[in-house]
């Protein structure tokens, strides 16, 4: 009684037209007045201050005192401003923990149902622990607000107090009809199946655990967490609202399948999120399965957000501090999600899946992306789903500041597979999200396979990526795949600083797609080769790169292999060309093996403007130590330089030969090269001989030596 006398007054004080999911204070209030039937101005106060704040874009505020006069005006601007249909809701006080019965959440959602289509019902608990249910819930099928932050001893953005175990039912199912419901503040777990699916549009789900109980130890739902289906769009999984780097929104873990399935589901936002870890995001609390998995043609979803600046700090993530030139800013992005510790991948994209977007999650991480928490599988693979996108800037932006860092996961950071259009901008795959730890995923960085066309990696500055200190290689291009570009790639080194080797190449590509750029990359400090073209690789392009330089291409940053390395059966690759950028042509030196190594039966490849063994300017030596070219195995019918171009190559200043044929080679031209000689003219010698040939019909024609030049020939 004394709670239907607060309402009635509530109603009576102007708050008649005040929409139906605004009021958490009111329930508050309405706790007190059921043990002692007084404090009523004080609840409608609180219900329109509350009001207020729940139709805001910004933070909730605190409750005030108000005159009656500034009441109702108070509830006329909060009814303008809802964006729901103005009838006044029914509110059902949640009073006992019971599975059925009076006051239990099962009669309140049992009336909630009742009500006529286009109504809604507020839910609040006066009660705070642990419902276990002796049958499943009813599918709720009006508008309602499941609001358990109105429990006692609840702390606004702590963790549930109300918890709802499933206890082998199924799991909450908002159907059809249910259109714009909310879900606050409610652990969901042990259910026979999901924990929540939604089948209606326009929910929101945050302050939530599913799959942990109030404790925040894993108790799992025995399927996914939360399945959304084709006949619900546009929800709101997860709340930041004020922008605080940290906020947690929902804990998703512990579940026997997956975190959230969007199946067939489109225009979905997933913020602020921890799936697979514990709340703090220290520890993993696996799902058995992916941590989201979009899939059945789901589209236009965004997982995480833009948001760079914290609301309570006023910092902005800047983790390159200007390129290197300030101190770094570490800022973790607000929107983004961590995704980490789950079983097979961290976020799983398929089925024709599009229009999918990533941004700021941190996917294999610690919640300060600093430390692993692998994911089993790769941190995202996209398979057989066109047109989705990882982007952690735009180009009006700092690099990184809304960044994806993928690492620390047992297979690649990255996996796309058969995809095409894929847009892969301003992320770190490899290390952590200060640019200096090491968090490898255990193959490679970026992996591109089966036949995935036009696979974008990188842009213009700032939208290149990092993807060092891998257990493979920082980015592996294989089987069919073509129309593949990377640019701006830190391959094998931190973002504008230090060494971060993966533990094979910076770039490794065997596809014989055709058609794929390596242009304006930095592929340097790598266990192996900066770039390995091998199996069949055909129609690659690699110009301007750098490789066994720092960024600025005036000291070393050695590869252990040879900067450019062509084997297998490599061919028709062009190293060389009139890209220009930053980098203004092709520089391979510093390396511990050869600047150039052809080997194996690579064939049919030309090489040109490019500089070997020198400084990016040409006018200093920083010699590769085994020296400058080498053709060797069977290889046949390759070109270091071009007639039409002199000097075609810069070959000077290396610790070993220039240029070096093995027995074996046959056909190859070496014609119109500087070799040693810098880029003026002047000498700057080779250690060893200008040009060793011992193959067979091997052309050496119209090149300039340096001032010690020896050339030995059979």
């Amino acid at each position: 009684m004394f709670a239907l006398a607060a309402y009635v007054r509530f109603a009576r004080a102007g708050l008649r037209r005040v929409a139906p999911f605004g009021a958490r204070a009111l329930f508050r209030a309405t706790v007190a007045c059921i043990g002692a039937g007084t404090c009523m101005a004080i609840a409608a106060t609180s219900a329109v201050t509350a009001q207020a704040a729940e139709t805001s874009t910004s933070a909730p505020v605190a409750p005030t005192r108000a005159t009656a006069a500034g009441v109702s005006a108070a509830a006329a601007r909060a009814a303008r401003a809802s964006a729901v249909t103005s009838v006044r809701p029914r509110v059902v006080v949640v009073t006992s923990l019971a599975s059925s019965g009076a006051g239990s959440l099962r009669a309140a959602i049992t009336r909630a149902n009742a009500a006529r289509p286009g109504s809604g019902t507020v839910i609040g608990f006066a009660v705070h622990g642990t419902i276990t249910l002796a049958r499943r819930l009813p599918v709720i099928v009006r508008r309602v607000s499941i609001d358990a932050r109105s429990a006692p001893t609840y702390v606004p953005g702590g963790p549930p107090v109300v918890e709802i175990d499933c206890n082998g039912q199924a799991g909450l199912r908002f159907g059809a009809g249910s259109d714009h419901s909310r879900l606050l503040g409610v652990a969901v777990d042990d259910a026979g199946g999901d924990g929540v699916r939604l089948d209606a549009s326009f929910v929101t789900l945050t302050s939530d655990y599913i799959g942990l109980d109030l404790t925040g130890a894993a108790f799992g739902n025995h399927g996914n967490g939360l399945y959304v289906s084709a006949t619900s769009a546009r929800n709101l999984i997860g709340r930041n609202r004020i922008h605080a780097s940290g906020a947690v929104a929902n804990v998703i873990s512990g579940n026997t399948a997956n975190g959230i399935v969007l199946a067939g589901s489109s225009g979905n936002t997933v913020v602020a999120n921890r799936i697979g870890t514990n709340p703090a995001g220290t520890s993993a609390l696996a799902n058995g399965g992916n941590g989201i998995w979009i899939t059945r043609r789901s589209a236009g979803n965004e997982i995480g957000g833009t948001v760079f600046v914290d609301s309570v700090t006023g910092l902005a993530n800047n983790p390159t501090g200007d390129k290197g030139q300030v101190p770094p800013v570490f800022v973790v992005p607000p929107l983004g999600n961590l995704i980490s510790g789950n079983a097979r991948n961290g976020v799983l994209i398929d089925g024709g899946s599009r229009r999918n977007v990533l941004n700021g999650n941190f996917i294999g991480t610690t919640a300060d992306g600093d430390a692993a928490i692998g994911n089993g599988g790769n941190g995202v693979w996209i398979n057989g789903a066109g047109g989705n996108s990882l982007i952690g800037c735009k180009f009006v932006n700092n690099p990184f500041v809304y960044y994806n860092v993928l690492a620390g996961n047992g297979r690649n950071g990255l996996r796309i597979t058969s995809s095409d259009n894929a847009v892969v901008q301003g992320n770190f795959f490899g290390i952590g999200a200060d640019n200096t730890a090491i968090v490898g995923n255990r193959l490679d960085g970026i992996r591109v396979d089966g036949s995935s066309a036009n696979t974008q990696v990188g842009g213009v500055i700032p939208l290149g990526n990092v993807s060092a200190g891998n257990g493979r290689n920082g980015i592996e291009v294989a089987d069919t795949a073509h129309g593949f570009v990377t640019f701006n790639t830190f391959g094998g080194l931190l973002a504008f600083k230090g060494a971060a080797p993966n533990r094979n190449d910076g770039l490794l590509i065997t596809s014989a797609g055709g058609d794929n750029l390596v242009r304006t990359n930095v592929f340097s400090g790598n266990s192996g080769n900066g770039i390995e073209l091998s199996g069949g690789a055909a129609g690659v392009t690699v110009d301007p790169d750098i490789a066994g330089l720092t960024t600025n291409g005036k000291s070393a940053l050695p590869n252990g292999g040879d900067g450019l390395l062509i084997d297998g059966a490599a061919h028709d690759n062009v190293i060389g060309g009139s890209l220009r950028s930053v980098i203004p042509q092709n520089t391979f030196s510093g390396n511990a093996g050869y600047g150039l190594a052809i080997t194996g039966r690579a064939h049919g490849n030309r090489v040109f403007s490019s500089f070997i063994g020198t400084t990016i300017g040409g006018l200093k030596a920083l010699a590769n130590s085994s020296g400058g070219v080498l053709i060797g195995g069977t290889a046949y019918r390759n070109s270091v330089g071009i007639a039409s171009l002199a000097p075609s190559n810069l070959i000077s200043g290396n610790a070993g030969n220039g240029v070096t044929l093995l027995r074996g080679t046959r056909g190859n031209r070496v014609v119109r090269n500087y070799i040693g000689l810098g880029r003026t003219g002047r000498c700057l010698p080779n250690a060893g001989r200008a040009v060793v040939n011992s193959g067979a019909r091997n052309i050496i024609r119209g090149n300039r030596y340096g001032c010690r030049a020896n050339l030995a020939r059979n």
